[in-house]
Formats: C-alpha cells, sequence, structure tokens
C-alpha cells in the first residue's frame, strides 16, 4: 500500500514538472514570434483571373527589413520554383495553381528561422468580360476651371496591347489614343476611355470605362500666419510662415511691417532681423486665376514682442594679494560683470583646466606663468550682447621668497652679505614694519646720515622677503671724505684696486672688509696722490674698502671682486 502511494505522489509530480515545461515552451513560442519577421505576397489588382499564357508578377514584401540576410523561396502547388528573388515572373500557371513565398532569415536569437506568405489562387477562364478603369493622376475634381487634368487608364482582360481611345461627351478625341490624356476640360464635359482588348480569352472586344463628369467651382482663399518665437531679442531673427486655402493659381506675396511693404519679401514664408517692439507684420496673397472669388486676401496680423539687449561685460580684479608676487602668497580673484541677469553662471579655469565653478571668487596660491581665465554666462535667457564672455586670462608672475638678509655695522656702513637689490629702510622708532623707504638706497651696504633704526628686505626681481634683523644708530661721529678728485678703478677687479687723488696728496689709512665684516686688509697711505691695493689673493665676492683721513672722517666703497 505503501508502495503504490509512493508511485502516486511521484508520478503526480512528473505531470506538474510537464505542464510547466509546456507553458515554458508556450511563452517562448510567442515571444519568439513577438521577435520574428513575416512576408506577404501580391499581385497587381484583377490579374488573379485571367486567360491561360498571361505573364503575372508577384512580389514579395518583408514585414520587418531589420532583418538580414533575408532569402525568397518561392513555390507553385507545393514545389519549389527555383526563384528567390523578391519578385516572381511567370507565364507557365494553370488553372487553380496556388502561389506561395517562403521567407528565410535569422532571428532576434541568432538562430536560423523562417516564415510562409499568404497564398495567391490564380484562374484561368475560357472567356474573360474585358475591363478599363480610370484615375485621375493629375489635377483635382471638382476644381476651377482652366486646371488641366490628366486620367489614366487600367486595363483588365486587355491583353498584351490593348488599343485605347478617350471620349469626352461620347465624341472621340483626336490622337488622344494612349493610356493617358491630358487637357483642359469644359465645365459640362463627361470624359470616358474606350479599350479594345487582344486578350485571347475576351468575351467581347470592346469596353468603356464609367464616365467622369468634370465639375467646375469657384475658389474662396483664405490665408493665415504664424510666428516661429513668440518674443525675440532686439536685433534677432524670427520667422513668420503663412498658410494659404483656396488660391488656385498664378498666386504671388507680399509682407508688411507697420503697414508698409518689405522689399523682397515675396515667398510664403518670412524671415526678418528688422523688427521693433510691437511692430505689426502680415501678408496679402494675391492670385489670377479667375476661379477665385476673392483675388487679394490679407492674412491675420502679429505684433511682435521685440526685448531691449543690454550692453554687458566681465572683467577680473586682484582682490587679495599681489602680482607680481611671491610663490608662497596667497591671491584672490573677483569677478567683475555687469547686466548678465539673475543667477549668472561663473567658470574659472586654471591653465585651460576648470577648476571652480558657481563661486564669484577664486583664492588660492599659484606657480609662476600660471594663466587664470573667467567664463560668465547668462542663464534666465534675457537679451544680453553676449550670452557668454570668456575674460583674458591673467598671466600669474611668482618668485620664490628670498631668505631674510642680515645686516652689521662695519666702521659707519651697515652692510649685509646677502647678494642682490636691497631696499633700506628708516624709522625713528622700534615698532616693525614702521620704517620708511630710503630712496636710491638699493645696495648691499648703506652709510647712515641719521639717529635712528634701520633695516632692508632682500628683492628677488618680484618677490621681497622678510625684513632683517634692526640696527639702531645712536651716534654720528662720521662724515664723508670729500671724494671730488678721487678715482677708485676698476671695479669690479680681477686683483689690483688703484685709487687716484689727481695729484692731491693725501693722508690715509684703508682698510678692506669682506662681507661678514672681518677686517681682511689694512694699509696706510702717508703723502700721496696715487695707491695700489692687491686683492688677488681673496676669493671673490663683495668687499668693502674704508678710508679714513686724518681728521677722522669715513668713507666707504663697494668693490666686487672677480678673478678670470
Amino acid at each position: 500500500m505503501l508502495q503504490s502511494v509512493t508511485v502516486n505522489l511521484y508520478m503526480h509530480m512528473i505531470r506538474k514538472l510537464i505542464l510547466v515545461f509546456l507553458l515554458f515552451i508556450g511563452f517562448q513560442s510567442v515571444s519568439n514570434a513577438q521577435l520574428r519577421d513575416s512576408v506577404r505576397i501580391y499581385i497587381p489588382p484583377y490579374t488573379d483571373t485571367t486567360c491561360v499564357g498571361t505573364q503575372l508578377k508577384f512580389t514579395a514584401v518583408q514585414s520587418d527589413t531589420s532583418f538580414h540576410p533575408v532569402s525568397y523561396h518561392w513555390y507553385v502547388n507545393n514545389v519549389f520554383t527555383g526563384i528567390t528573388l523578391d519578385t516572381f515572373y511567370t507565364t507557365a500557371l494553370n488553372d487553380g495553381d496556388s502561389v506561395y513565398c517562403w521567407l528565410t532569415f535569422t532571428n532576434s536569437f541568432a538562430l536560423a528561422d523562417s516564415s510562409r506568405s499568404n497564398g495567391i489562387t490564380i484562374h484561368h477562364l475560357p472567356s474573360i468580360p474585358p475591363r478599363v478603369l480610370t484615375s485621375l493622376i493629375v489635377g483635382s475634381n471638382p476644381d476651377c476651371a482652366g486646371s488641366p487634368l490628366t486620367f489614366e487608364a487600367y486595363p483588365i482582360c486587355g491583353g498584351i496591347t490593348p488599343k485605347y481611345q478617350w471620349l469626352v461627351n461620347n465624341v472621340e478625341l483626336p490622337g488622344e489614343d494612349s493610356m493617358r490624356v491630358t487637357r483642359v476640360f469644359g465645365g459640362a464635359d463627361t470624359v470616358t476611355c474606350r479599350m479594345i482588348s487582344d486578350a485571347s480569352c475576351r468575351s467581347y472586344d470592346t469596353a468603356y470605362s464609367i464616365p467622369v463628369p468634370i465639375i467646375h467651382i469657384h475658389l474662396t482663399a483664405a490665408i493665415s500666419i504664424s510666428a516661429v518665437f513668440d518674443s525675440i531679442c532686439l536685433g534677432g531673427r524670427d520667422t513668420f510662415r503663412s498658410v494659404a486655402t483656396g488660391f488656385g493659381n498664378n498666386i504671388s506675396y507680399q509682407w508688411y511691417i507697420q503697414g508698409v511693404p518689405v522689399l523682397g519679401a515675396n515667398g510664403y514664408d518670412f524671415i526678418t532681423t528688422a523688427l521693433n517692439d510691437s511692430d505689426s507684420v502680415y501678408v496679402v496673397l494675391t492670385t489670377t486665376d479667375t476661379c477665385v472669388l476673392n483675388p487679394v486676401v490679407t492674412s491675420n496680423v502679429i505684433y511682435t514682442k521685440v526685448k531691449h539687449v543690454f550692453n554687458n561685460y566681465a572683467t577680473i580684479a586682484l582682490t587679495a594679494g599681489t602680482n607680481p608676487g611671491c610663490l608662497s602668497d596667497p591671491v584672490t580673484f573677483t569677478a567683475v560683470f555687469d547686466s548678465f541677469g539673475t543667477a549668472p553662471y561663473y567658470a574659472w579655469y586654471i591653465n585651460g583646466t576648470l577648476t571652480s565653478v558657481g563661486a564669484s571668487t577664486l583664492s588660492g596660491l599659484f606657480a609662476n606663468t600660471d594663466v587664470v581665465t573667467l567664463e560668465v554666462r547668462q542663464t534666465d535667457g534675457g537679451c544680453y550682447v553676449h550670452d557668454t564672455i570668456l575674460v583674458p586670462g591673467v598671466v600669474m608672475v611668482r618668485d620664490t621668497t628670498p631668505v631674510a638678509p642680515i645686516i652689521t655695522l662695519i666702521g659707519d656702513n651697515l652692510s649685509t652679505y646677502s647678494s642682490g637689490t636691497m631696499t633700506w629702510y628708516f624709522s625713528t622708532v622700534s615698532t616693525p614694519g614702521s620704517g620708511t623707504i630710503i630712496p636710491g638706497a638699493t645696495d648691499t651696504f648703506y652709510h647712515p646720515t641719521a639717529l635712528g633704526y634701520y633695516y632692508i628686505v632682500a628683492n628677488n626681481v618680484n618677490c621681497p622677503s622678510l625684513q632683517s634683523n634692526v640696527i639702531y644708530i645712536s651716534l654720528l661721529d662720521v662724515a664723508d671724505i670729500n671724494r671730488s678728485n678721487a678715482n677708485i678703478y676698476p671695479n669690479p677687479t680681477t686683483g689690483i684696486v688703484s685709487l687716484d687723488w689727481n695729484n692731491l696728496l693725501v693722508n690715509m689709512t684703508l682698510n678692506v672688509y669682506n662681507a661678514l665684516g672681518q677686517n681682511v686688509i689694512t694699509r696706510s697711505i702717508n703723502n700721496n696722490s696715487h695707491a695700489d691695493i692687491d686683492l688677488s689673493k681673496l676669493p671673490n665676492g663683495n668687499y668693502y674698502l674704508q678710508l679714513r683721513d686724518e681728521s677722522g672722517q669715513y668713507s666707504s666703497h663697494k668693490i666686487i671682486l672677480e678673478h678670470n
């Protein structure tokens, strides 16, 4: 008994799995059907019933041309004809033959697939009555008098070379014996086509089309215009378009602004940049077609909305820091602009790379030759001379900060061992940074002329150092020696320095100091007008030559020693 129950449960599970599998297969079939190509075939109207031996043309059309490659296979009575094109011509069909097409293609799952078309059954009758149909292929009916019309005949069981004759009011039109007729017809005319068939299975020879009465009517012209834009900026371009009905033939247009015709504006569209606020724009249509009851008609009027254009500008201002300046000093740039509307867009670039968006300022440290550029753009859709301005770049000039120099008092001169250009400062108080620049004092030494505090700042082209130590001069008991007749040369020197007083005999004490303030040479000049000092044993550098006369007066001179 237990074994029987187990078998039943097992079989129940198998049936459930089979059901799920069948549902999955069915779902996949529906999905595949939605992703498959298909094909249908057709032949010209009324040709499915013809005489024996008539050539028939079958055409196949894909439902989805995105499937490729595809191949067409034509079958007659389930037998492959060998034709693999999308068209199939044949004269060898018998009465009751069935034609269809198989389409082979690759489906959406990259698998080979196929689809069969509809079938068309061909009938061959021993006796078929000929017929001829007509259609209007050029012009319209009803229409105005004087408009040319073209009719075309379509034969049914007409044979290989049917003959045609067109008739108006049952009267033959001389020379009109082709499939088409083109002419101007009268308002009471009736158009008919006569066809003489040469089909082998025709019941009789002659067939007439259904008469077509020509109807002439009068037209009422109308025209309306619209503008592409609701509003534009002054000097902006707007396009006006017209839609006309019932205008017949031989029409012309003339556009107007403020009631004045615009020279050359004679098309159905009108493009202009010459609009002001509240200008009126309209167009007048004129036709010479006698069928139109109102040959001159004026459109609706559009009053333009033209907004003022604001002249705007933008530039960059340096609002903190200096340029030229030091690499270690921060700099702040601020966008300065006018007439960019509400909430303008800011973008800052450094060397062409976007750095900051949305802020009107840019702060930071910059490298030498960095180029700072600003882009300002309007965002409110208003009218401005410039929607966007790219401000020309500011080139940063930055130098390294020099080491703060140290000054010492050598004799009666203040000097520093630092090289380069210096700026000397003097102050009567000891407060840091309170000094004023001493005009012309740019050397590495300076002879003080007043009691007070002295310090210097070294200049590295564009970047000053911090100030040096401060030295207070409390006693000025030295004076400059009158050197109006003295020459000291050469300077710079390679070793020998000459002192010449132009035949004036002098008594002097001469001291030479290095840049550290150390005395390296001492010499006395007694009752001489010329002396030579040899510095060739000293290393290259800056030296200070100090002269003291008998009265105690001093003078100092900077000498540059450069060995060859």
